[in-house]
């Protein structure tokens, strides 16, 4: 387990193309995106699997997968994080139109398509293009997600 110090974004020609990493234990090199929890934050704690890796010119390194560490200790050490409620399967009271009678996880849901429907919005109008359409989309989402979740949470 270590400390996930740094998470800096890589880009390509101004496209993603991955993220270094730097650990509390010296270890720092790029991070292996698939083998690695999404959202993570500068500060949090990680299990750590390291992956080796060789490129096609043969030159041999490690890869890092990242997962969140599960533990509820690191959540009591944590005060200044509040674990969100399990989603509930029970409809939400209220007084506006479109959250009467909706689930969180049917309200994460339209929030997702409400997001896809602005980035396509946004690809059509020339505001951006196609290859950066599935990381806008997930960052929108997640940004809609987290609001979702703050709100159950009582911060909003």
């Amino acid at each position: 387990m270590a400390k996930l110090v740094k998470l800096e974004e890589k880009t390509f020609e101004g496209k993603h193309s991955g993220y270094k990493i730097v650990l509390d234990d010296n270890r720092s090199g790029n991070m292996q995106e698939k083998e690695s929890d999404k959202n993570l934050r500068e500060g949090d704690d990680v299990i750590v699997t390291e992956i080796p890796y060789t490129s096609k010119a043969g030159k041999t390194s490690t890869l890092y997968g990242l997962r969140l560490n599960p533990s509820r200790s690191q959540l009591a050490a944590a005060p200044h994080q509040t674990a969100v409620p399990a989603p509930s399967n029970k409809p939400v009271s209220g007084t506006h139109p479109q959250l009467v009678g909706k689930t969180i996880e049917d309200q994460k849901v339209t929030a997702a398509i409400s997001a896809m429907e602005f980035v396509i919005s946004a690809i059509v109008n020339g505001e951006t293009d196609w290859p950066k359409m599935p990381e806008l989309q997930r960052q929108a989402t997640q940004l809609l997600w987290d609001e979702i979740d703050e709100v159950y949470r009582g911060k909003a």
